[in-house]
C-alpha cells in the first residue's frame, strides 16, 4: 500500500487549489441563465443555482459552481463541460447527453462533488486529473472514464454498461459500489492503478466485475467481490496484485490468461471455480480457497501456490493440465475466516398496476340490416401480412370467403401484403372465411357490423389478433372492407357506437388523448373515446400498450407475446435463414412470436472484449440516438469473430438492461460444419437470448453448468433430463427450452421466462 500513498499524494499535489484572495457569490435561479452567470463571473467566484435549467453549459474560469435541489438537464452535446483548471461542481444533478458525449467531460483539473449523473453515453469523461467524490451515476453506456491521476471516491453506479472505465495510470478508486450494472470496472492499457475498498456485487452474471487487460503494475485492495461471472479476469497483464480482498459466491473467483500476478491474504470463498489459471505465471500465498468444483485449476502454468488454506487438512479440488503448481508448505486452519456473505438488495421494480382486458371472447352480437353499408357494394379484403412454413417449404395460400376462393403462392417466409378481395351479401352480417395453408384449414367469422371476426382465431386469443399457428404453418392477416371514407371503421360502428361521420375518415384521430390512434384502438378492442393508460404491458412481453402500437406494421400484437431481435454482424458470420428459421419454430409452438432483423454489417475485430460491445451498441443498434425507438422494445444480438470469452458468447449490458448478446462465430465454425452448423447458430443465439430473458444459472443450476460439458463430468449425468440449450450438454445441437416434464433434475424453462425481463434486469434476487 505504501505505492497507492504515494500516488494519492501527487494527485493532491497536482488537484490543489491554488489560493484565492477575493470571491464574490453569484446566485442564480430558475428561468434565468447559468451559462451567463459563468461568463460574467471572475475566478475565484461561487455560483449558486436553484431549479431546473435546461441547457447546455461550458464551466471556463476558476468557479465553483453549487446546486441547491439543482437539476441541469441537456441534450446535444456535454451538458456540462468543465475547460479550465481547478473548477468545482457539487451538489447537481446532471442528465442527459446524447451518443458522442459525456454528461460531464472534464478537460481542466476539477472537483466533482456529491452530483447524481445519469442517462448519457458517458457520466464523467475525465480527459483531464479530476477529483469525483460521492457521486450517483446510473443509467450510462460508461459511468466513468478515467485517463490519469484521478481519484473516484465513496461514487455508486447502477444500471450503467461499464461503470468505470480506465484507460490510463496513477488513479486511485476508492470505497466504491457497482451493483446492476454489466461490467463494475474495466482496466485496459493501464498501470499503476489502485482499487481499494471497493464492493462490486450482482453484475451481469454473464460478465465480469473488474476486468483487467492489458495492464500492468495495478492493486486491488480490500474489495468485496461477488455474485457475478467473473470476479476479477485478467488478460495480457503483469505485476497485478490482489490483496486483503474477499472474492465469493462467483463462477470464477479470478480468472488469469496469458497473465502474471499475485493474490495474497485474500479469502475465496464459494465461487465454482476459485483461482483459473491458462498460460499464466502467479504467486497466491496466505489466502482462504474454499470453493465448489475446484480451488485451482491450471493449464500450462506455474503457479506459487504455498501457505494457503485449501478449506481442508490437505490441499484438495486442485486441477493440473501441463502446469507446475507448488502446495508444500499449506495451512491447515483458516487464516482469515469466512467471509463469505449472502446479501440482497431491493429490486425497486415498477409497481404492477390491476389490468384488465378490455374484450370479451368470442362476443357477438346479432344486428339485422338490410344493408351493412349503404354508402358502399360491399367487398371484403382478406391481406396476408405474412406466412411462414416452418419446414422452409413454399407456402400455397387459398382464401375462400362465402364460397368465393382467391389462391397465391408465396416463398417459405413472406411479407407479401396480399390481398384477396371479395364482393358479398351485404345484408348478411356474418361472411365465413376459409383459410387454407398447403394442407392445413383454419376457419374465421367476419362480422360486418363490427368489423372484427371469431372462429379459429379471435381478439385476445393465446397467438395473436390475425395470427393463427398451425402444425406447419403460421400466418397473419387482416381482414376489413372498402368503408366509404377509409379509415377502416365500419358503417354500422360509425353511426351506432362511435356517432362519428361515415364520409369522414377518423383513422389516425386521437380523441381520447392518449397517443392510440382510432382505428388501432378500434381493432384491438379498446374504446377510442375514452383515456386508456399506454404505459400498461397486457400480455407480460415487456411491450407496452404505446410500443405494440409503434411496432404495429412489424406485426406486434398488444395481447400476445412478441420478441423483436436485430441482429449485426462481421461479415463472415452472417446467421443462415435456416438458423433464423429454427428460432422462429421454437418460439411459436409456445405461442411467443419472434421477429429477426439482420441489419448492419460490423467492422472486423478478432475480439470483443466488454468495452468494445458497448461501443457497437450505441453506434450500431441505438444509431447514435438516445430515444432509438429500439431500446427498450428489441433486443440485441451481435455476431463477431471472438466474443471477449474463449468460447461461443455471453449477454451483456450496452446501456441500462440486459437486452443484447454476442456469439463467436468463429468459435462455433471450428466446432460445426453444414447443417450442425446452422443448428449450432441457433441454439447458442436461444441459448443467450434466455438470459435476456432472466434464465441464469441462479435460477436453476443446470444452466451454464460446466460440469455438463462431457461424460466423464458428473453434471453431465446429473441433468441429463434438462433438455435445454441452456444445459451446456445440449448446447449446439438443440433449439429449444425444456418443458420440464423429463424427469428428476428437468426444469421447466418455458415457464419461468420473463419476457420483461430485458426492461428492468436485476441480478442474483
Amino acid at each position: 500500500m505504501k505505492k497507492a500513498i504515494a500516488i494519492f499524494v501527487v494527485f493532491l499535489l497536482t488537484i490543489s487549489f491554488p489560493m484565492i484572495t477575493k470571491s464574490n457569490t453569484i446566485y442564480v435561479h430558475e428561468g434565468q441563465s447559468i451559462q451567463d452567470a459563468i461568463n460574467n463571473a471572475s475566478d475565484g467566484d461561487t455560483i449558486v443555482i436553484e431549479g431546473s435549467f435546461h441547457e447546455n453549459i461550458v464551466v471556463n474560469k476558476k468557479i465553483t459552481l453549487k446546486g441547491i435541489n439543482a437539476t441541469i438537464i441537456g441534450k446535444n452535446g456535454s451538458v456540462v463541460r468543465i475547460a479550465s483548471n481547478y473548477a468545482s461542481i457539487e451538489n447537481i444533478e446532471i442528465k442527459r447527453s446524447d451518443a458522442e458525449h459525456a454528461v460531464v467531460e472534464v478537460d481542466g483539473i476539477a472537483y466533482i462533488k456529491n452530483c447524481n449523473i445519469s442517462y448519457g453515453r458517458y457520466g464523467i469523461l475525465a480527459k483531464s486529473p479530476a477529483s469525483i467524490e460521492n457521486c450517483f451515476i446510473y443509467e450510462c453506456g460508461s459511468g466513468i472514464v478515467l485517463g490519469n491521476q484521478s481519484l473516484v471516491k465513496s461514487c455508486n453506479f447502477t444500471k450503467d454498461g461499464d461503470a468505470i472505465e480506465c484507460y490510463g495510470s496513477k488513479n486511485i478508486i476508492k470505497d466504491c459500489g457497482a451493483t446492476n450494472c454489466g461490467v463494475a470496472l474495466v482496466l485496459q492499457n493501464a498501470s499503476e492503478n489502485v482499487v481499494e475498498g471497493c464492493r462490486f456485487y450482482k453484475n451481469n452474471n454473464n460478465e465480469a466485475d473488474a476486468f483487467v487487460l492489458s495492464s500492468h503494475g495495478d492493486v486491488f485492495y480490500n474489495c468485496d467481490i461477488s455474485y457475478v461471472s467473473f470476479g476479477v479476469r485478467m488478460m495480457n497483464c503483469t505485476d497485478e496484485l490482489i490483496t486483503g480482498c474477499n472474492i465469493h459466491d462467483t463462477r470464477y473467483g479470478v480468472e488469469y490468461e496469458n497473465s502474471r500476478g499475485s493474490i495474497k491474504n485474500s479469502s475465496i470463498l464459494n465461487n465454482r471455480f476459485g483461482v483459473s489459471l491458462t498460460r499464466s505465471r502467479i504467486t497466491m500465498q496466505y489466502n482462504d480457497l474454499k470453493n465448489k468444483m475446484y480451488n485451482l485449476q491450471a493449464r500450462f502454468s506455474y503457479c506459487d501456490a504455498r501457505h494457503n488454506y485449501w478449506g481442508k487438512i490437505f490441499p484438495n479440488k486442485i486441477k493440473n493440465q501441463g502446469s507446475v503448481i507448488l502446495k508444500a508448505p499449506w495451512v491447515i486452519k483458516p487464516l482469515h475466516g469466512e467471509k463469505s456473505v449472502k446479501i440482497s438488495i431491493n429490486k425497486e421494480r415498477q409497481k404492477e398496476e390491476e389490468q384488465y382486458i378490455p374484450f370479451n371472447h368470442h362476443s357477438f352480437r346479432r344486428i339485422v340490416s338490410n344493408d351493412f353499408d349503404p354508402l358502399v357494394n360491399i367487398k371484403t379484403i382478406f391481406i396476408v401480412r405474412r406466412v411462414r412454413s416452418f419446414d422452409m417449404q413454399k407456402c400455397i395460400v387459398k382464401i375462400i370467403t362465402d364460397g368465393k376462393e382467391n389462391e397465391s403462392v408465396f416463398g417459405y417466409d413472406s411479407y407479401p401484403d396480399w390481398r384477396a378481395i371479395q364482393d358479398v351479401n351485404d345484408s348478411k352480417q356474418i361472411v365465413t372465411i376459409n383459410i387454407i395453408v398447403g394442407d392445413e384449414k383454419a376457419t374465421i367469422y367476419y362480422d360486418l357490423a363490427r368489423g372484427d371476426w371469431y372462429g379459429d382465431d379471435w381478439l385476445g386469443d393465446s397467438d395473436g389478433y390475425g395470427h393463427i399457428v398451425m402444425k406447419k404453418y403460421e400466418i397473419w392477416f387482416d381482414v376489413t372492407y372498402n368503408d366509404y371514407d377509409g379509415d377502416g371503421l365500419t358503417y354500422w360502428e360509425e353511426v351506432n357506437i362511435y356517432h362519428t361521420s361515415p364520409y369522414v375518415n377518423n383513422a389516425m384521430d386521437d380523441p381520447d388523448h392518449d397517443g392510440l390512434p382510432f382505428w388501432w384502438e378500434d381493432k384491438y378492442g379498446f374504446n377510442p373515446q375514452k383515456w386508456d393508460n399506454a404505459s400498461l404491458d397486457y400480455d407480460k412481453d415487456g411491450l407496452t400498450t404505446l410500443q405494440e402500437y409503434e411496432m404495429y406494421k412489424n406485426l406486434s400484437d398488444p395481447f400476445a407475446k412478441d420478441i423483436f431481435l436485430e441482429i449485426d454482424y462481421m461479415k463472415d458470420y452472417r446467421p443462415s435463414n435456416e438458423s433464423v428459421e429454427l428460432l422462429c419454430n421454437a418460439f411459436a409452438t409456445h405461442n411467443i412470436t419472434i421477429h429477426v432483423f439482420i441489419d448492419d454489417i460490423l467492422p472486423n475485430k478478432e475480439r470483443l472484449y466488454y468495452n468494445d460491445l458497448v461501443s457497437i451498441y450505441w453506434k450500431y443498434f441505438l444509431n447514435d440516438d438516445m430515444n432509438c425507438i429500439k431500446h427498450g422494445i428489441f433486443h440485441y444480438e451481435v455476431l463477431g469473430k471472438y466474443s471477449s470469452l474463449p468460447r461461443g458468447g455471453h449477454a451483456f449490458i450496452g446501456w441500462d438492461n440486459l437486452d443484447s448478446f454476442v456469439l463467436g462465430g468463429a468459435y462455433i465454425d471450428e466446432w460445426r460444419v453444414g447443417k450442425g452448423r446452422r443448428i449450432a447458430y441457433a441454439s447458442l443465439s436461444m441459448h443467450e437470448l434466455g438470459h435476456t430473458l432472466g434464465l441464469f444459472e441462479y435460477t436453476f443450476p443446470g444452466i451454464d453448468n460446466e460440469s455438463c460439458n462431457a461424460p466423464w463430468m458428473p453434471g453431465f449425468w446429473i441433468y441429463r433430463n434438462y433438455k435445454s440449450c441452456l444445459n451446456y450438454r445440449y448446447a449446439f445441437q438443440l433449439v429449444d427450452y425444456s418443458n420440464g416434464k423429463h424427469g428428476r433434475n428437468d426444469f421447466d424453462d418455458w415457464d419461468n421466462i420473463d419476457l420483461t425481463f430485458f426492461t428492468h434486469s436485476y441480478f442474483y434476487p
